[in-house]
């Protein structure tokens, strides 16, 4: 692919260019990508919780089989979601979740069911039962982490069925208890896990309430930004642009030029066509101005029938040879069987000039077009200021279109 032209892009990309958003976070609250993120955290954390388990397990000797033949597979399994998260496309990466959700909700259940089973079946063996609670009560909030919809209801579902579980066996359990274990079984899951999924229903709502307003802040902030019509940008996304251009020219001492143009004749074309057409003759240059431009270069519809281009890295003859280019990609476009035309001014910026003077001047070069018969490039350096106030108004004269050499 060839190289990027320093005069006039190869083709400018589709859209507008976000440029107070750079640096914002926009990407961390996209859901999709945001998903992956979680799981591709939560996976391998999953599958070295199911190592640690079963190798503490195994050395103090109090393993069961639960613990030496099935943590180590469900610790591949959620490696193999891992891979499954990294290579998928992020849209598919709810499945993984989902997948996720499953393996670790039904594993911890198993281990707590499995538990009370042996406890009822051979006596107690505090191996079989204690500390699973913290994990159960982990296995409901997951429901609320994990599923975006109805996650507080899936939650209290799935602590039922371990309430429920756990009521029965203490009803039907022939061996007796110690009172620790009971309280751990009762108080601290029948009374604990409903506060804790509550607790991160809230938080999780929280987290998601505050995602989405950033979320439309940044879109507000954006669509006041754009011109609804054209889908450039407006005039108050240009302060943002110029700072930037004002900062890296004083970086780095490049030039910085800007292009005005105006559409010749709107108002007829309006009066003779209807708004409708003004409006399509406004897109279509719009976009012969995006698809001519670098990616570098910014493209403001100023107001009206007024267009500007900032162009960093371009000094005022390689900006008046593109504008000299759109001036007859303009002439040349069948927008209107009529024909079409455009002027153009152009200027320079002076480093440690201000707005006002800045803007004047590309202004004036616009005017001098338009005034000379449009359909046309003029351009205008800054003048420089002279001890003799006598010598500015020549100076002007000199710079001006009228000035001729006989």
């Amino acid at each position: 692919m060839a190289k990027e032209s320093t005069l006039v892009g190869l083709r400018r990309y589709a859209g507008v260019k976000t440029i107070l958003l750079q640096n914002s976070p926009e990407t961390l609250f996209k859901p999709q990508l945001l998903e992956r993120t979680f799981m591709l955290v939560l996976l391998p954390m999953f599958a070295a919780a199911c190592v640690i388990m079963s190798l503490v397990s195994i050395f103090m000797e109090n393993a069961t089989w639960f613990e030496r033949w099935q943590l180590i597979p469900t610790a591949v399994v959620f490696l193999g979601l891992l891979v499954w998260a990294i290579k998928c496309r992020p849209g598919c990466t709810r499945y993984v979740r989902l997948a996720t959700l499953f393996v670790g909700a039904t594993v911890v259940m198993e281990r707590m069911f499995l538990g009370m089973w042996l406890t009822y079946r051979y006596g107690l063996e505090p191996d079989y039962i204690s500390g699973m609670v913290p994990w159960a009560i982990l296995g409901a909030c997951l429901f609320v982490f994990m599923l975006y919809r109805r996650s507080l209801v899936a939650g209290f579902a799935y602590y039922a069925a371990g309430a429920v579980g756990i009521l029965v066996f203490l009803a039907v359990n022939p061996h007796p208890l110690p009172a620790a274990l009971e309280q751990d079984l009762t108080i601290n899951y029948l009374v604990a896990t409903p506060v804790f999924l509550v607790m991160m229903a809230g938080f999780s709502r929280l987290r998601l309430a505050y995602g989405t307003a950033l979320t439309k802040a940044e879109d507000f902030e954006s669509m006041a930004m754009q011109d609804q019509l054209t889908g450039l940008f407006n005039r108050r996304a240009f302060s943002a642009s110029m700072r930037r251009a004002r900062a890296r020219q004083a970086r780095k001492g490049t030039a910085v030029s800007v292009i005005m143009c105006d559409i010749d004749h709107f108002k007829r074309i309006n009066d003779t066509y209807g708004h409708e057409t003004g409006d399509k003759v406004l897109i279509e240059l719009s976009q012969i101005l995006s698809n001519t431009m670098r990616r570098t270069d910014d493209v403001f519809r100023w107001g009206g029938e007024e267009f500007l281009i900032l162009m960093e890295e371009t000094n005022l003859k390689q900006a008046c040879e593109v504008a000299e280019r759109l001036r007859a990609l303009v002439e040349e476009s069948k927008i209107l069987r009529s024909g079409l035309t455009a002027s153009f001014g152009v200027t320079e910026l002076v480093r440690g000039e201000d707005d006002t003077d800045f803007f004047n001047r590309v202004d004036l070069a616009l005017y001098d077009a338009k005034e000379h018969g449009r359909n046309m490039v003029v351009m205008r350096r800054r003048v420089k200021p002279t001890a003799d106030p006598r010598v500015g108004p020549i100076a002007e004269l000199i710079e001006s279109p009228d000035f001729t050499v006989s």
